[in-house]
């Protein structure tokens, strides 16, 4: 029998009644924000309770920072996607109709050391990495599942979890976030910037702190990227001119419904994974066109596919695809 575990909610009527302060708005989705439904940025961090205080990590510290750094610096946290009037998806803050977050505690009745396993560093000399073995987790901590963040269900854009472990001092903070809200570097920023709220929070109640380096958020970036962007027939349409029927590529009009109302993306045991070594892709690269990228070669070979898989399944062409390929294009040192 697995280990009993218990739960523990916390979102008072105090904090309810700040979080309705936050300034009404509504914050555009650039085309990027849009492909992003459905995608999470989630994880675990662990702190070790080395001086054994008893409100290490306490929930309502927790929380009340957290209901804090949203309506000061993060009003996103607490939208709700809609349609404007102008016909663009946004995250629509609405003091009387806030997306609540969800922020629990629970208590396993086993040490977190019980899944805590031991890597050899990559390299001779590396130091070996500490990780939490989540399957095993899963497997005997008594918890089903940790909730994931979804804008398919009210309250539940940001999830907060304390894992509490019996006789340890680790306790462990997981959070899921949707991808429209941040990319990595922003989703990181925000975990920094609570933490700072929660370090200095009796003086972010009296109004006496303020951020050393508070978030810049410029959604209009990226569009900018876009504005002159044409589209052009790519030479994968040419090259599988046998096996595909003529495919338009229109830059798509009234995207954001279509992209808003996209279903969450399964978890990691649930989804179906291929593989492309890098040495394949380079033969497909030589094949489709040399002189082309990598990543038109596999646009090349998932348009295709999606196109030829949907008349087989359904025995008709799809109306509209659209394919999403994450890129990190940050410079690296």
């Amino acid at each position: 029998m697995a280990p009993s575990v218990s739960v523990e909610s916390t979102v008072d009527k105090s904090l309810l009644e700040y979080l309705k302060q936050v300034r009404a708005q509504e914050i555009v989705l650039g085309t990027m924000d849009l492909s992003e439904f459905g995608i999470l940025i989630d994880g675990l961090y662990f702190y070790k309770n080395e001086k054994l205080a008893a409100d290490f990590m306490a929930l309502d510290l927790l929380a009340r920072s957290f209901c804090k750094i949203a309506v000061d610096h993060y009003p996103i946290l607490l939208g709700k996607p809609a349609i404007s009037s102008a016909g663009k998806g946004v995250i629509s803050v609405d003091p009387s109709n806030l997306c609540l977050p969800d922020i629990a505690e629970i208590h396993v009745e086993c040490p977190a050391e019980t899944f805590f396993e031991t890597l050899p560093g990559k390299a001779r000399g590396d130091s070996d990495v500490l990780f939490f073995n989540t399957r095993k987790f899963y497997q005997l901590s008594g918890v089903a599942r940790l909730p994931k963040a979804s804008y398919h269900r009210d309250n539940a854009s940001s999830v907060i979890r304390i894992l509490r472990f019996k006789s340890s001092q680790y306790v462990a903070l997981a959070f899921s976030f949707s991808h429209v809200m941040f990319d990595g570097i922003g989703g990181i920023s925000f975990m920094n910037h609570w933490a700072e709220y929660t370090r200095n929070l009796e003086a972010v109640e009296n109004g006496m702190y303020k951020l050393l380096d508070p978030p810049v958020s410029d959604r209009e970036v990226m569009d900018r990227c876009f504005e002159g962007v044409q589209p052009k027939e790519p030479p994968f349409v040419k090259h599988f001119k046998e096996t595909l029927p003529p495919l338009s590529m229109d830059m798509p009009k009234d995207i954001a419904p279509v992209l808003m109302a996209s279903p969450d993306v399964p978890v990691i045991e649930e989804q179906h994974l291929v593989h492309f070594t890098a040495s394949n892709l380079e033969r497909l690269r030589q094949d489709i066109d040399r002189n082309e990228t990598t990543n038109i070669a596999l646009a090349a070979l998932m348009t295709r596919n999606i196109v030829l898989a949907n008349q087989r399944v359904f025995g008709t062409l799809p109306k509209t695809s659209y394919m999403v390929i994450p890129y990190d294009s940050r410079a690296r040192s």
